[in-house]
Parts: C-alpha cells; sequence; structure tokens
C-alpha cells in the first residue's frame, strides 16, 4: 500500500494537535527536523518505514491506526450496535450489556465512531441501573473511550468529546482541567442540520432528508429539558415561582412530544421549600405513579422513521433499579420524612414496592 494513498500527512497533524504538540516537539522525539514533519502534513515526503514505530508512539496510537488498515463502522452503523446493547442491558441485564460492549469495540480497536457512540452506552447504564455499584467503573470507561476519540483528531466527534470530557472532569471536582478543555472548543459553532435537509432534499433523498431532521429535533428537545432543569435547580433558581415556571415548561413539552416526564421530583422539592406540603405529596404520588406506569415513547408521527425504537406494551416506564433507588430515597432520605407519613403517599410507597 502506498504512503500517499493514505492521507497520511492530516492524520499525523490531527493526532498531533489533539495531544497539544507542536511540530518541533513531535521533531525532537523522533530526532528529526521540524520542516521534516512539516512536510510529513502537507503530504510534501512521507516517514520512512523504520520511523513508523516511533512515530505512532509519539502521537500516543499504534500503527494500525496510524495507516487505518482496520475495518471500521459507519456512523449510523456505531449508533445502531450500541442502541441494541442498550435494549440488551433492559432486555438480559447490564453485565450481559458491558460484555456485549467490549466484544465489539475488540473487534474494531480503532473505530472512532463506535468510540464515540459507546461513551454513551455507560452513560445509559449509568441512567438505568443507578444501583448497580458500578458508576465510578463506568465514567472511568467513558472518558477512556472520549480520550481516544479526542486522540483520533476527528472532526466529526471531537469538540462533542472534549465537551464531554470536560463534564466528566466537573464532576470529579477536576475544575481547572474541566476549563483547559472548554478553551479549545470553539466560540462559535453552527447547527448544518437544515443546511443538510436541503441538500438531501435537492438531491431527492427524502428519507434521509426526515431521519437527519427527527432525529436532531429529538435531541434538541431533549436538550431544551435539560435547560429547563437546571433553571428550576436550587443553585440558579432565583424564586420558587420561576422554579415552577420551567418545570411546567418541562412538562408541556413532555407531554407534547411523547417524553418520559420525572420532573415531579424536583417539583416536589420547590413546594417543600414553600412549606406547601399538600403539593408536595402530590407530586411524589404522581412520580412514582410514573415510574410504575406503562413505558412512554416518543411521538411517532413526529419522530419516525428517523428515530427507531421497539415497543413493549408490558414494560415499566423506568427500570427496576431506578424504582429501587427512588424507593430508598423516598423512604430513607430526611428530606421526605415529613411526607411519608400522609395516606396517600404511602398507598403510593406501596404500589412501588410492589413493582420491585
Amino acid at each position: 500500500m502506498q504512503l500517499e494513498s493514505l492521507k497520511l500527512g492530516a492524520k499525523i497533524a490531527a493526532l498531533r494537535k489533539a495531544r497539544g504538540m507542536t511540530q518541533e516537539q513531535l521533531a525532537d522525539q523522533l530526532g528529526i527536523s521540524a520542516p521534516a514533519v512539516s512536510k510529513w502534513e502537507t503530504d510534501s515526503s512521507y516517514p520512512d518505514i523504520t520511523l513508523l514505530c516511533p512515530l505512532a508512539r509519539a502521537l500516543g496510537t499504534n500503527v494500525d491506526t496510524l495507516l487505518q488498515f482496520e475495518s471500521t463502522l459507519s456512523d449510523d452503523d456505531a449508533t445502531a450496535r450500541i442502541n441494541e446493547i442498550v435494549q440488551c442491558a433492559l432486555a438480559q441485564g447490564v453485565q450481559a450489556a458491558e460484555e456485549r460492549l467490549q466484544a465489539l469495540l475488540h473487534r474494531y480497536p480503532n473505530c472512532t465512531a463506535l468510540q464515540f457512540h459507546a461513551a454513551t452506552a455507560y452513560d445509559a447504564f449509568a441512567m438505568f441501573f443507578p444501583a448497580a455499584g458500578e458508576q465510578a467503573h463506568w465514567r472511568e470507561r467513558k472518558r477512556h473511550l472520549l480520550e481516544q476519540v479526542r486522540a483520533s483528531g476527528d472532526a466529526t466527534y471531537w469538540s462533542l468529546a472534549t465537551l464531554q470530557l470536560a463534564s466528566l472532569s466537573i464532576v470529579s471536582g477536576a475544575l481547572e482541567e474541566a476549563e483547559h478543555l472548554l478553551s479549545q472548543l470553539p466560540a462559535h459553532t453552527g447547527d448544518p442540520t437544515l443546511v443538510r435537509v436541503h441538500l438531501h432534499l435537492k438531491q431527492e433523498q427524502r428519507e434521509q432528508a426526515l431521519n437527519v431532521l427527527q432525529n436532531q429535533l429529538y435531541k434538541s428537545i431533549c436538550q431544551v429539558q435539560q435547560y429547563l432543569l437546571m433553571l428550576a435547580s436550587p443553585q440558579l433558581m432565583l424564586s420558587p415561582e420561576k422554579g415552577i415556571k420551567a418545570i411546567t415548561a418541562y412538562k408541556t413539552i413532555a407531554a407534547q412530544f411523547g417524553l418520559l416526564d420525572l420532573s415531579d421530583g424536583p417539583l416536589s422539592s420547590i413546594y417543600q421549600q414553600q412549606g406547601k406540603l399538600e403539593q408536595a405529596t402530590d407530586c411524589l404520588v404522581r412520580l412514582v405513579d410514573t415510574v410504575i406506569g406503562p413505558a412512554i415513547y416518543p411521538d411517532a408521527d413526529l419522530f419516525c422513521p428517523g428515530l427507531s425504537f421497539e415497543v413493549h406494551p408490558e414494560q415499566h416506564a423506568t427500570t427496576r433499579e431506578l424504582r429501587q433507588m427512588l424507593y430508598q430515597g423516598l423512604t430513607e432520605s430526611d428530606e421526605y420524612r415529613a411526607l411519608t407519613d400522609i395516606p396517600a403517599l404511602q398507598k403510593a410507597l406501596n404500589r412501588l414496592k410492589a413493582s420491585l
């Protein structure tokens, strides 16, 4: 295989920049001149074969990745595989799902699309199985995958991986690291969704246009809901009334688009702060009935076929682990001690316990 056919220069430049190295620093590690590195990156010349191994080590990768010999998955294929693994977790348990995930990553060890989407699988594990005791392990696995994505230099995922790593750093208390990562992101980025939709329509690719639009619509709505919950958080809430207004907007969106609504938890906390125990209790009863109720699916008229999901009417809206965590929180936390003796909440807790 000819090196000039691999676009090796762009790969070297991307990996070098992802590691924060200058051309001079890379040249020093390899014992060559900086102009030689410059020529590699512009495809004016190519590394001697004897330099490939030390070059790969210096760039934090391996020769196979550098030369892109391994098979890979498209973004759509990677997304579909990860969705299957999340469904496996819900049907067969998180251990079986994680084993499948590790096998998939081993099969495609240098597939950036898979690494990026696999990181989201650990988010799903944490959300659906909060009582599994694996939160720290899953965060580390996610961090490792995102660092691999950044090291790849793939522009498709680099910014998103950087953003998620910054979020992980905040959770772990590494605030300076989070600030450093955020400083590397561009200040202004445009959303290409509508341009892509128009392009597909011009190409008479209606199905592709619809898939792009529906997927981005779903992501955007979920993001708006996150913003609204954040507005209602104790750290930001300027007044209980404004917090209630934010959660009311959240509920309206959830009802309109067919999304799971767990906002009665934070809404109950606001009412408790106001001393409105009856309203706070009503919120918790609704929350219990939601989590033990039937599974809720996005509005098919608005999101399908862009989103694909299997409907299982017999399933609860949430996993057993999440219901167990809610039960423990409501019965053991001091925050709810003043409410647990109220008959309506006692009955709801009995229903919740029976679902476990």
